[in-house]
């Protein structure tokens, strides 16, 4: 800082002392009014130094928290890639299987026209039945068709039927 001419610390020589400290006195007050001044100023501007700190300091705070925001964000997202690629890869899977069996599905139609189609054309042969329930009676269920109806049926006990065999 210049001092002022004015405020010489030694007054001239030949100039009377109490010229000089006349002269010396405005110049003084102007000083202490300058460095109060100054001293405001510097108050102010160390104020707004220590604001600006403080303020500096939340916003690296907020600037550390929204850095570990967009490393879980990060995280997240490849989580959520992974699962978007799984579920494509399925999507996948299923849209073959679905392809897959509609060309069986369609196969199989095919085939059964084509059985229907021959069916129409060439009906099965009709050897008719084999017998008809009204032929039946009652007593036909009784007889043992390789039976000789003439033959009389024994009835008897079951020792009469080991009788003829032989033991030894």
């Amino acid at each position: 800082m210049k001092i002022p001419s004015c405020c010489h610390r030694l007054p001239p020589l030949g100039v009377p002392l109490e010229q000089a400290f006349a002269a010396h006195v405005p110049c003084t007050r102007r000083e202490i009014w300058r460095h109060r001044e100054l001293s405001d100023e510097v108050r102010v501007l160390r104020e707004k130094s220590d604001r600006l700190e403080r303020h500096n300091e939340r916003l690296e705070e907020q600037v550390e928290a929204l850095r570990l925001q967009v490393s879980q964000l990060m995280s997240q997202h490849g989580q959520m890639v992974d699962i978007m690629q799984e579920h494509d890869r399925r999507i996948t899977e299923n849209r073959v299987a679905t392809e897959e069996t509609q060309a069986m599905v369609q196969a199989s139609d095919a085939m059964l026209n084509a059985w229907v189609a021959q069916f129409i054309e060439e009906p099965p042969q009709d050897d008719g039945p084999q017998f008809e329930a009204d032929d039946l009676e009652e007593e036909d269920f009784d007889e043992d068709p390789n039976e000789d109806p003439e033959e009389e049926d024994d009835d008897g006990d079951a020792a009469s039927d080991i009788s003829h065999y032989d033991c030894c």
